[in-house]
């Protein structure tokens, strides 16, 4: 069976085996969101909103450092998770989902409805994978390192994040949504 077919696949027996390997888990499948039976992706996002909520009114500082931590966890969580189940960006990995809307919500503080917009708008750019996204999800199934291939997983999901915090931030300068 190659890598590429069946991206969701999981080989528990090697993630009983070590610390490493369950810190791999958590960290790409996100606490376990990404090993939900549907739409992992979209649980991924929807389960970090609260986390994005908590540290809404955090300093830019604290917010950036908790985004940098799980995007330097979320590269190196891809790259274990998918050496250890013989795959190519697994799609039970949504660490670039949590990490993605994150950045979308980056001016959406502890307002609900901002966090909506981000959640909403994040999903459509990460579905769609218009130009650059595209670009990126490309560079995750081609890149020739292990490594380049996971910040791949990643930075696709971190392009989208920038679309959608484009969008949110054009309408809230026309105050068309509120600005915090």
């Amino acid at each position: 069976m190659s890598a590429k077919s069946n991206r969701r696949r999981i080989h528990w027996d090697r993630f009983s085996s070590s610390p490493r390997a369950v810190f791999a888990l958590l960290g790409a499948t996100f606490f376990g969101a990404g090993l939900l039976p549907r739409a992992p992706g979209t649980w991924g996002t929807l389960l970090a909103l609260p986390l994005w909520w908590a540290l809404g009114t955090s300093s830019t500082g604290t917010r950036a450092l908790a985004w940098i931590a799980l995007a330097v966890w979320g590269v190196w969580a891809s790259k274990a998770f998918d050496e250890l189940n013989g795959t190519e960006d697994n799609q039970n990995i949504v660490m670039d989902e949590a990490t993605g809307v994150g950045i979308a919500a980056a001016t959406a503080g502890s307002d609900w409805r901002l966090l909506l917009v981000a959640f909403l708008l994040f999903r459509i750019f990460d579905i769609l994978k218009p130009w650059p996204v595209s670009l990126f999800d490309r560079w995750s199934h081609s890149a020739p390192s292990k490594w380049g291939r996971a910040v791949g997983v990643m930075a696709d999901d971190w392009v989208a994040g920038l679309q959608a915090l484009a969008l949110i931030l054009l309408a809230q300068h026309y105050g068309w949504l509120p600005a915090n």
